[in-house]
């Protein structure tokens, strides 16, 4: 993944002629679309459907429910949930993944989610409400398009005009002040703080990561040079000491040769032999 700044303002093309809905954005999209339809189709007990399946704090620990981190990301509680989730994933992360490609799209979407879930499931241990809904991969994606376009122009409620950083950082203190205030709220903040936490950590992370294996590599470069040039120094000595034993092999004969001029030869004879490229 890489930082790209700029600072043009929004655009109305969808990034270097690709579709309308790249590959992943599509597939998050039908899958929460097509789970929702099931939820209300089928006339299942909500209640007894989101305690397995969402976010039940309580539940991750005292029952060892660890597939509600995942699950909890693809149920919604309303039409409006649902819709509001997918636009803003829409909107924000198909530019992200046509600049990050499909898998480490979905690395990032997934890993703010479930780090999203396993934080609000520490902080909410003793809690046997559920969380449902993909808001904390959402946010993930609003810090990471924050961070990758930050001068873009949005416009809220179609109206007013806002560059992307602040609407990032409003929303991050919004939701930072609701988690403080609001004890009774249907709504997750903490969730929605973990996401972006979670998306700035992972984001910083694997830039450090590939810092650090470019400096292995570059190491690797150093040692394998190092190797080498110690090597033609050490072959060129040789070569050096044979060109003097064979000069005086033409004039004395074998015989008139040390043992250790006959084991230089050897040695010699083995090291090209060794080299030499097979047939």
């Amino acid at each position: 993944m890489r930082y790209q700044y700029t600072s043009s303002g929004f655009r109305n093309n969808f990034g270097n002629g690709s579709s309308l809905i790249p590959s992943a954005v599509k597939i998050l999209l039908i899958i929460n679309t097509l789970v929702f339809l099931m939820v209300e189709i089928s006339g299942m007990q909500f209640e007894l459907f989101y305690s397995n399946f969402g976010l039940v704090p309580g539940k991750v620990w005292s029952s060892f429910m660890i597939w509600q981190p995942i699950t909890y990301l693809f149920l919604h509680g309303g039409f409006i949930h649902l819709l509001f989730n997918m636009f803003v994933l829409w909107m924000f992360g198909k530019d992200l993944e046509h600049n990050w490609g499909f898998i480490p799209f979905l690395k990032y979407y997934f890993a703010c989610g479930i780090g999203a879930g396993i934080v609000t499931s520490i902080f909410g241990w003793g809690s046997f409400t559920p969380v449902i809904g993909a808001s904390g991969a959402i946010y993930g994606l609003l810090l990471a398009y924050g961070l990758n376009y930050p001068n873009r122009l949005v416009y809220l409620y179609g109206i007013v005009p806002i560059k992307v950083k602040f609407m990032v950082i409003g929303m991050g203190v919004i939701a930072f002040f609701a988690s403080m205030t609001s004890t009774n709220s249907t709504v997750s903040h903490i969730t929605h703080i973990a996401g972006m936490v979670v998306g700035l950590v992972y984001l910083q992370s694997n830039i450090n990561f590939k810092h650090f294996k470019l400096w292995l590599i570059d190491r690797k470069i150093n040692s394998l040079n190092v190797k080498i040039s110690k090597r033609e120094n050490s072959d060129h000595q040789l070569q050096k000491k044979v060109d003097k034993i064979l000069e005086k092999l033409n004039t004395d004969g074998w015989d008139g040769l040390t043992e250790a001029e006959q084991e230089v030869l050897h040695t010699a004879s083995k090291t090209y032999s060794r080299d030499r490229p097979p047939n």
